[in-house]
């Protein structure tokens, strides 16, 4: 392909050079916006009476006919490929294409369009993956599990609850997208290289075209500023971090040593030396995944830092980045979601673990507080000292002899004395998460009612999405209707 740039500006570039600056070959995710930017252009410049309606016809035709299955790396960029495919069809006619616009806008605009689609897809997968949480919340509602402060076992919890914690921060992510999606879908057309264009073209009526609800009103602005695609990818980053912090509950919980989730095996590989082995794999390349995501934020973030007004070409080296991201939280997503599917919580180990590690001991200490009146950090005292003594006698908690050990401490504190029944009841895994009625404890009806309220949630998230695709269905027809009226020497 002829360089159609550097004319009798530059002497021919260096193919290493072209190699080492080139964006052509991370660039296929914005031709189809590239091509759609140019229709609308060209449309906005017939409209404003800049370009007759032959020429216009010519050049959109060209457009509406390109397909390619890759882009040729011989080409700087998406941009000059586009271009230099319209001149091969009409002609010179073509040099038009890039009458009041530079590739600075261009670019902008191509990315925000992508990303504006990529975000209502990771909507919809996110929207999956919290329907199924919930749905396993209600399958698992009073299934007893330990959780965790330090590594160490804390309190029971059922597993609806374990499920529900991690929805909860999905869910914040399903509002930061939607909210990075407003900033996003501001369109840049019309700053062209930095400064705008003397001519008298109507930015917004061009937006509305490529279905955008707002313009990016300062044109350094709109050409320089990548704070858009460094949310967007913050964003992926939770997401994937997330994902990761479920992943190492899964790795640690589903260990011979713990045992209380089983992995599907569709999901897990084994060794290929040891015959015994179960490896879950699926979490362990998520957790990989998660920090490559978190690596491409931090990287965009050091190219952006030192960056002057207006365009640096260091702001391509970015866009790829979010490209990876975007695939990796994408694919994280949709395999979590078959793999959680198939998740099971074994309750019988889940009991054995919290009554052997003394999981109600925060309840026994309350109990003491308030029904036999020994300060709270009295009652925190003695019964960390009947622990100790229990653990270090081999006596399991759910024994008489565990029962006559808090005994003997509780009288170092007052002459009251705590009944066998009551004891047992306490150290119940089961009977402390009923008795957690406080909003937000992990008590079943306290689930069912966030569930119902989550669901309702995702409904209405589901409604936006459809509605806003709706609204981008009908700037796209509007765009291709003006194109039609175009080439075929209608009115428009």
């Amino acid at each position: 392909m002829v360089d159609l740039l550097r004319g009798r500006r530059l002497e021919d570039i260096d193919p290493l050079a072209l190699d080492y600056t080139a964006s052509i070959k991370q660039d296929a995710p914005l031709l189809n916006p590239v091509i759609a930017i140019n229709k609308a252009h060209i449309i906005s410049l017939f409209e404003a009476g800049l370009l007759e309606r032959e020429k216009a016809s010519q050049i959109l035709k060209a457009l509406d006919v390109i397909q390619v299955t890759s882009l040729d790396t011989r080409v700087e960029d998406v941009h000059m490929f586009v271009e230099q495919l319209v001149k091969e069809k009409v002609g010179s006619i073509g040099g038009f294409l890039n009458l009041g616009k530079s590739r600075n806008d261009q670019v902008s605009t191509a990315i925000r369009i992508v990303v504006r689609e990529s975000i209502l897809d990771l909507i919809v997968s996110l929207i999956n993956l919290t329907n199924l949480l919930q749905l396993k919340a209600a399958e698992n509602i009073d299934k007893v599990m330990p959780s965790y402060t330090h590594l160490q076992v804390a309190q029971p919890i059922t597993a609806a609850h374990w499920l529900l914690a991690y929805e909860n921060m999905l869910k914040r992510d399903i509002d930061r997208l939607f909210q990075n999606y407003e900033r996003v879908n501001s369109s840049p057309m019309g700053a062209a290289a930095c400064a705008g264009t003397t001519l008298n073209l109507d930015r917004y009526f061009e937006a509305e075209l490529l279905g955008f609800n707002s313009v990016v009103a300062n044109s350094l602005d709109a050409v320089s500023s990548r704070d858009f695609l460094l949310e967007y990818m913050w964003v992926l980053s939770s997401i994937m971090l997330t994902i990761s912090r479920m992943s190492e509950d899964i790795n640690f919980m589903c260990n011979n040593e713990v045992g209380v989730i089983k992995v599907p095996d569709a999901y897990s590989s084994t060794s290929s030396a040891m015959p015994q082995k179960k490896n879950s794999v699926v979490t362990e390349i998520s957790r990989a995944s998660s920090a490559m995501v978190a690596s491409n934020l931090f990287g965009a973030m050091c190219v952006y830092k030192g960056l002057p007004l207006s365009y640096n070409l260091d702001l391509q080296e970015i866009t790829p980045k979010a490209w990876e991201s975007y695939e990796r939280a994408k694919k994280s997503l949709e395999v979590f979601t078959r793999l959680l599917a198939g998740l099971e919580f074994d309750e019988k180990r889940g009991e054995e673990v919290l009554i052997q590690n003394f999981s109600t001991a925060m309840e026994l200490a309350e109990y003491i507080t308030i029904k036999v009146g020994v300060p709270f950090r009295d009652a925190h005292h003695l019964v960390g000292s009947y622990i100790k003594r229990c653990i270090e006698n081999r006596i399991a908690p759910a024994s008489k002899n565990a029962y006559e050990v808090l005994v003997e401490e509780l009288g170092k504190y007052t002459s009251k004395v705590m009944r066998f029944d009551d004891y047992l009841a306490i150290i119940d895994p089961k009977g402390s998460v009923i008795k957690k009625t406080i909003y937000g404890a992990p008590t079943p009806s306290n689930t069912e009612k966030m569930i119902e309220e989550r669901r309702q949630q995702n409904l209405k998230y589901m409604k936006a999405i459809e509605q806003e695709r709706e609204r981008l269905g009908k700037a796209s027809s509007m765009l291709e209707d003006k194109v039609k009226k175009i080439i075929g020497g209608e009115k428009s």
